[in-house]
């Protein structure tokens, strides 16, 4: 069917973090967009899509925890037909079942009507918005696209089991089923290829939307600002709390904190993860000589706006270190805290590394005396040609392809 707009489905901070700049290179280019929210997300208090909001084509639908009706495959397949849809986008995850390719047969039939079931029973559920609007637009011959929530800058596997660790690949083919399924950095693309059993055709490389340079000074723009709380002259340094399931060595990173926390000429502040059930500080505050009258909890406050307003940043294997080095900012890889292998560790100069926390210590103290490190400019364009960029050598406008590739699904 012809189609009039878009459709962005939204359900935590990462997700909006990362495709809200596919909305906004849609509304730069003139389309229309819909950005369907699933229930538990305030996306009132979101800057990003109060930023969005002043575009007379950008449509907010939140689906709330009461909206049950809402939340179900017969309202997103009338959605879809209402407003005309042409192309749908979610975060990454878990595609279509078995039987989706042949809807008229009888394994077709039988998986739609266990989706429409389940939609009913699930209707509370945050999960169940995406897989709604997955559904719906298979049965109506949309395509769909499933776009990164995030940046994997791991080199190596993050997280440890049972069939890894037997060489056993994992069968996520149901990936295969989307229409694109967007990795933004090559290497991530090759683990989906060698490990998940990916499509070639579907798993693309399409670079990064949320460190897409023209995305990235708007962001910075808009992000609400924040000033750091009584520094009197210490380094500014903020601590990003790591996802403590990936490899991390938990006492090492709580000792690391207890000896920054003591440092007379450090400030120190400390955000949680922007999805708490993987990197919660209460680990952290369950220490007891964790001083919090000499630490600022800031992981409520928006990580662009702390990095603006730190000097250095601590990061244990996170892609936030990305914005870092683009915001010019002192980036500390403190190596030594998990057994994964990075960019920063891969690229020589895009960081200081720190094999100990006597290595982070001293770094603090060059920088309180002013000497601060330099990133070479061949370490900084390596990173963004492997992390922005998608590998390739030149630069490129990553929102615009973006918005072509989306373009040209919903056109056939």
């Amino acid at each position: 069917m012809d189609h009039e707009s878009y459709l962005i489905v939204f359900r935590a901070y990462p997700d909006v973090d990362h495709m809200a700049p596919l909305a906004w290179g849609l509304l730069e280019r003139g389309e229309e967009v819909h950005a369907v929210i699933s229930p538990g997300y305030d996306a009132a208090h979101d800057y990003r899509f109060a930023f969005l909001a002043r575009y007379p084509r950008f449509h907010i639908h939140e689906i709330g925890p009461h909206s049950l009706v809402r939340n179900t495959l017969p309202y997103a397949v009338g959605f879809l037909r209402r407003h005309r849809v042409g192309a749908v986008a979610v975060e990454w995850g878990f595609g279509l079942r078995p039987g989706y390719e042949r809807l008229a047969s009888p394994a077709g039939v039988a998986v739609v009507a266990r989706s429409f079931a389940r939609s009913l029973r699930h209707a509370r559920d945050p999960h169940q918005t995406r897989t709604n609007f997955m559904v719906a637009a298979r049965v109506l011959g949309i395509p769909t696209v499933s776009l990164p929530h995030g940046l994997t800058i791991k080199l190596d596997q993050a997280i440890t089991n049972e069939a890894a660790a037997n060489g056993v690949a994992r069968d996520w083919r149901d990936r295969n089923r989307f229409a694109a399924y967007v990795l933004n950095t090559e290497h991530h693309r090759r683990w989906h290829l060698d490990n998940f059993r990916g499509d070639p055709d579907v798993m693309q490389t399409w670079g990064s939307l949320r460190w897409s340079p023209t995305w990235f000074e708007l962001n910075r723009r808009i992000a609400p600002p924040f000033e750091w709380p009584h520094a009197e002259g210490r380094v500014k340094v903020a601590f990003m709390v790591p996802k403590w399931q990936n490899r991390v060595h938990p006492e090492a990173v709580v000792s690391l904190v207890k000896r920054l926390q003591a440092l007379p000429s450090v400030s120190l502040a400390l955000k949680g993860h922007p999805r708490p059930a993987d990197g919660s500080a209460d680990r952290l505050r369950d220490d007891p000589e964790i001083d919090w009258s000499r630490i600022h909890d800031v992981t409520a406050t928006d990580s662009v706006s702390l990095i603006a307003a730190s000097d250095v940043v601590i990061d244990i294997g996170s892609s936030i270190g990305i914005e870092v080095l683009m915001q010019g900012k002192v980036l500390v890889n403190p190596c030594y805290l998990h057994e994964l292998t990075t960019l920063f560790d891969a690229i020589d100069g895009s960081c200081v590394v720190a094999h100990d926390e006597y290595e982070v210590v001293a770094c603090l103290e060059r920088h309180a005396f002013g000497a601060r490190h330099v990133v070479p400019g061949a370490a900084y364009d390596e990173l963004l040609r492997r992390a922005v960029y998608g590998s390739r050598d030149e630069p490129f406008d990553v929102v615009r392809l973006y918005t072509d590739r989306i373009r040209e699904l919903a056109a056939g």
